[in-house]
Formats: structure tokens, sequence, C-alpha cells
């Protein structure tokens, strides 16, 4: 099973630039998919059975609350006997230290910014979790209860990465989107920058889609229950989700981003217990008699908020309600306690449950390899818009001890024609730099791009494992209009609010954008159509996006909403409605076609972007160009000059303003290639 925690913030405002709109009587909330209606001012905190049937839709096979129960109380019971059978004089304290990574998932911002929390964050956090989980005396995870435990169970940052490389076991990754949804965070974040969960415990901390999630967990997957299908969980999910201004505390480290009330880290030790087998005090459903299967948690009938004192929900059963213990909702500084049978059940996870156990046995914490010469690459982005012509970017980072001065780059499309890139500088260890690759050129389909490290520093790589960084890409049949006038027309659902879009050029800039919108009462009829022209320049590459901040489109349940991107005698751009979260179209007008190759195939600029310099390369001599021409974005030439010398393939564009151009070469009339360049 896995859990979900989630906040809606209604009412008040983060003191740290960290703001929430407020809702007004009653809004709505997308929960994996379907909507919730909920009352101004109430907080939505815990998803739980809303996941486990959106996991259950997912694999069918996918064990249930109770098949787990079934699973791991006989183990339970072999616990307790195994405790209670062993002289008091023999017994000791075997620590279980579990290996974490922390993935922190950001936007290119730098580290200190919004989600690219400081690193000192991310150890104010660690600290968190081995206060709470080994109730540290003059610490705020400790407690007077007498039935308040230590688990015995530590957190320690991985000290070796995958590949087995000297780390700290924070994990810093740019995936290149602002936000993200749980559907995303599940198909994408996770997938592509986990570390092994047989060997680590996965944390990922997130700027979450809408701002209005706290985080989420995966419950431990059960094995060798018998009567039941085997079910290994899906491995490439596990692990444990927070959203960046709940992760951490306050308390230890101030210069951080936190949330009001949500500040001291408590979050992560709740999803923790979660993600190590525990149920919520009152056992995620609302009624006196359901059981979070812990005997020493009093019965609690339904969740407490904010930190209440003398609550009896239950007053039929003995005790208050233990308001205190992590897992309840209570705010973070009212929370210090874990039981002696939530110990229990938690270490029953780690020495039973599949990749829970494994932890115990990780070398994750064994110090990595460090080289005095190693750098290494990923691909930042490829830069394909409308056009069979792109210059990609990668990343060079660092990780030796010794400072990166030079690094001989290969890379090209479908292990093909290599090119060569020689970068100098001077990095750091730990530092990076973009480098942006010279202008390639391939074919409509599928293929793929690499870029490898071949050396650094004049000498050998000595760590091959991140030389090399391969995506996936697809050009397509751009589509190209010749009308410079575009229409476009939006039909609103009720929600306006959730709606906005915008429209982009290749640069990124902006260009139109529209929303959010009002919402529009349900008794009554749809808001008026909304239309509107859009004047776009030929020669460019267009992005039509429109968002849906609760992830269900414009259409249908709650009004149906559609939109029409199309050109003045009708033909459509671009149209939809049951959308999801987002619809993204890439199209072009009047584009001087980059597919014009015949025989000059061989020919590539560089650098591009260029800010003075554009220099023409010829591979091959058969494919020198008679004659170049500079085209700008409108289609005007703005200079044309016939290639006499070698001399002639270095165009000095310094006079240029910035932009994008065209490059057309020519030769016999009839062999022509046009490139686009950027001036910057």
């Amino acid at each position: 099973m896995k859990k979900i925690t989630f906040i809606l913030l209604l009412s008040f405002f983060f003191s740290v630039n960290y703001s929430f709109a407020q809702v007004n009587n009653s809004t709505e909330v997308v929960l994996f998919g379907k909507k919730k209606t909920i009352k101004e001012g109430s907080l939505i905190r815990c998803a739980t059975t809303e996941y486990e049937e959106y996991l259950k839709t997912k694999n069918p096979n996918r064990l249930s609350t109770s098949e787990f129960e079934q699973w791991i109380t006989p183990k339970i019971t072999i616990e307790k006997e195994n405790r209670k059978n062993t002289p008091k004089g023999l017994r000791q304290n075997a620590i279980i230290t579990i290996p974490v990574v922390v993935h922190v998932i950001h936007n290119g911002n730098i580290i200190g910014s919004e989600e690219n929390i400081f690193d000192q964050q991310v150890i104010s956090q660690i600290q968190v979790l081995n206060e709470d989980f080994r109730k540290k005396s003059g610490t705020p995870g400790f407690n007077t209860n007498p039935v308040g435990a230590d688990v015995e169970i530590e957190f320690a940052l991985a000290k070796r990465d995958p590949s087995g490389i000297s780390s700290n076991g924070i994990n810093r990754v740019d995936l290149g989107q602002e936000s993200w949804s749980t559907d995303e965070i599940d198909a994408i974040v996770k997938p592509q920058t986990q570390w092994d969960p047989e060997k680590y415990f996965n944390i990922w901390v997130v700027k979450f889609t809408g701002n209005n999630l706290l985080g989420y967990a995966q419950f431990p997957n059960a094995s060798g229950l018998s009567g039941i299908t085997p079910n290994e969980g899906p491995a490439n999910t596990d692990g444990v989700v927070i959203g960046y201004a709940f992760f951490g505390s306050s308390s230890y480290f101030p210069g951080g981003t936190y949330g009001t009330d949500y500040d001291k880290g408590r979050t992560a030790s709740h999803e923790v217990g979660h993600w190590l087998g525990l149920r919520h005090i009152w056992g995620d459903d609302a009624g006196c008699d359901i059981d979070d299967f812990c005997a020493d948690t009093p019965n609690a009938g339904d969740k407490n908020e904010g930190c209440p004192t003398g609550v009896d929900s239950c007053p039929t059963s003995p005790e208050l309600d233990m308001i205190e213990n992590y897992m309840d909702y209570t705010n973070d500084a009212c929370m210090n306690i874990f039981t002696a049978d939530q110990k229990t059940r938690m270490t029953t996870v780690m020495n039973n449950s599949t990749r829970r156990v494994s932890l115990k046995t990780s070398d994750a914490l064994v110090p990595g390899v460090t080289f005095a010469n190693d750098a290494s690459t990923m691909i930042v982005t490829l830069n394909i818009n409308c056009s069979s012509n792109f210059s990609p970017v990668i990343k060079i980072t660092n990780k030796g001890t010794s400072p990166l001065t030079q690094a001989f780059i290969q890379y090209g499309i479908d292990n093909q024609n290599l090119q060569t890139y020689n970068w100098t500088g001077n990095l750091a260890n730990n530092q990076s730099q973009d480098i942006t690759l010279s202008s390639l050129t391939t074919t409509v389909g599928n293929h793929n791009f690499s870029s490898t490290i071949i050396s650094v520093n004049s000498t050998t790589d000595q760590n091959t494992s991140n030389n090399s960084s391969t995506v996936n890409f697809n050009i397509e049949n751009s589509l190209n209009y010749s009308s410079n006038t575009v229409n476009f027309s939006l039909q609103l659902d009720r929600y306006g609010t959730e709606t906005t879009w915008k429209l982009t050029n290749t640069a990124g800039v902006i260009l139109y954008e529209g929303g959010p919108y009002t919402d529009t009462a349900v008794a009554g009829p749809l808001p008026a159509l909304i239309t509107t022209s859009f004047n776009l320049p030929s020669n460019d590459c267009y992005t039509f996006s429109i968002f849906d901040s609760q992830d269900d489109g414009i259409c249908c349940k709650y009004g149906a909403g559609s939109y029409v991107l199309n050109t003045p005698s009708g033909e459509v751009i671009a149209s939809g409605d049951e959308f999801g979260a987002s619809d993204t179209t890439k199209f072009s007008i009047n584009s001087l076609s980059t597919n014009e190759v015949k025989n000059l195939n061989s020919v590539y600029l560089y650098p591009n972007p260029t800010s003075n310099l554009l220099n023409i390369v010829v591979e091959n001599k058969l494919d020198f160009p008679e004659a170049y021409t500079i085209i700008n974005s409108l289609g005007q030439i703005i200079k044309s000059k016939k290639i006499e010398s070698q001399q002639d393939l270095s165009v000095n564009v310094s006079n240029l303003t910035q932009g994008i151009y065209f490059l057309k070469l020519s030769k016999n009339q009839s062999e022509t290639n046009t490139i686009r360049f950027i001036k910057k």
C-alpha cells in the first residue's frame, strides 16, 4: 500500500515568500484524477484511501490493506515472542541505520532558491528524523510518556552513489520543469532519478503543482504471503516525496524555505512512518471501531489538527487521543512520540519487507571512491522546435579533486558522423557549466543523441561510468502555416480559476497569455466564449500551451469547455478539451524549409548561438558552397555574399540585433541548405 499526504492551505500565507491562494465558500481539489469538494478552511492532509484505489487500478494484484495486515500480524507476534523469551541481560540494542539519498528536483534555480534548497536544509531534516526515531533526550523528539519508544532506527546520507563514487547523499537534478503533479512524479521524476531502492532509501524533494501538497510515501511491500498472488510492488516508485517547504527544520536551519506550522521536519517523520508500515492513529477511517493495529495508541475517532489539548474523540475507550503521535495530523511542534507497538511494527517491516530488509546490508554508507581527474556529462536540452535543425545543450561537471580545465567531448546523432568539442575553462570540484554545441541536422523520425567525454585535463578520465549521456527524440513533420494571423477561441468550463494559457516563440519569450479566469456558478450557464487573434512574424517556431491547475482539463463534468487555434481560412492548428494537466502544440509560420538539404549535408555552423563570428564548417570538400544569404525571422534578406575562399566561411554577425536568423547556403543553383542560428 502507498500513502500520500496533502494539505490544502486555504486561508493563510507563508512569511517566507511562499504563498497559497485563498478559497471562498468551497473549492475543489483533484486527488489522483478525481475531484473532491471541500469547505472553506478545511485541510486535506492525507488521501491514503484515494491513492490506494489509484494504485489498485494500476495493478489489480497489489496487496490490499487487509492482506498486508494478514502478512505482517504473525511476524509481529514472532518479533514480540523473540524479545520476550530473550533474557534481559542478553538483550542488545541492534541499531538499524538506513542509507538515504535526497533527490532535490529543481528547475535550474540557484542553490537556496525556491525548490533547489540548501544542503543545510536537507541535513536539518536528517537530524530531525534521528531525534524523532531515537527519542533523543534534550531534543524536540524526546517524550516522557510510558509507552514512548526509542525505535532504534537511524538515518544517514549515503556516502557513495550507485556507481561507487563518493557522494554526500544529496542528488540535485534539474529536470527543466517548474512543478510536478503526483502522476508526473511517479511516471517521470522517480524512474529517471531513483537510486537502487534495494540499497538506498529514496526521498524526493519537489515543488508540487498548485503548491497544495505536503508529501506522500509508498507503503512497504510484503512478500511470501501464502494464498495471495505474489506482488513485488512497483520498485521504480518506492520512496517518499516531500514538498520543499515542508522538508527540514527552521529550528536547526532558519535560512531555509518553510511553511507555517509545518517547519519542524515532522512531515518527513510522518511519511517515513508510513514508509515503514505505520497507519494513522485513527486507522485511516472515521469511527472508534477502526484500528491502527497498535494497542498502545488510544482509539481515535478521526484525525486531529492544529495543536489541541484534552481531546477524547472516543469517550467509551480509555485515555485521551494521542495528538502528539507522529501519525496524527497535528502541527509539527506538537508531535513527539512513536509508541512501543509502533516500534515493533516498524522493526518487523525492516526485518521482513521487500526493499526494506536489504537496506540493512547495503554498502551505501561505505565511503565511495574519489578521483583526481573525473568529469561527468548530462544532456540539458536538445532545443528541438519546428525544425530538424537543433543545437543541443549539455552540462559538464567536475567530479574530480583536481580543477577541471579541459575536456574533449564527442557527440552526434544515432552514433553516426560524430563531431568533437574541445572545452576549456576552470571548474572546481562539483562545479558545472552548460555548453551549447554546434547545430545538427537530421531527418523526420525517431533518433537518439549522445555526448561522451573522451578525455579530461589532457589525460584519461579516471571514472568512465559518468562520461556518457544519451536521450531519444523524435523529429516530426513540422506544422507550417502561411497566415501570420492566428485566431484563438476558448470556451471555459465552470472553474475558470484553474485555466491559463500562453504562446511563446523559439527563444521562450511569452508573446501572448491569458488566465486564470473567474469561476462560474454551477447552476448558471457557461461563461461567454473568449476570442482573440495573434499576429505572428514569419520564420519562427511557436509553442502554444494550455494548463489546468487541477489536472482535469476543461471538459466535461464541470461544463463542456474546449479551445481551438486556427488560421483565418479555417485550418486547425490545435484543439482540445479533456487534456488533463496541460496540452502543448508547436507550429511555425511561413518558415523557410530546413529540410532542403540535397548534397550539402556535411555543413554545420559554430558557435551557435553566437555574438560575433559565425563559422561555416564544411567537412566534405565536394559540398563547398558557392554563396550564402542571411535572412531574418520576417523573411527579409539581410546580407548575401559569394564564397570565394576559406576566409569567407567566417561570417561577422556582430552588427545584427539579437534574435533568430537563417543562413541559406547554395551551390549550382539547385543544391541548398538552410540552417537556423541565434544571434545573442
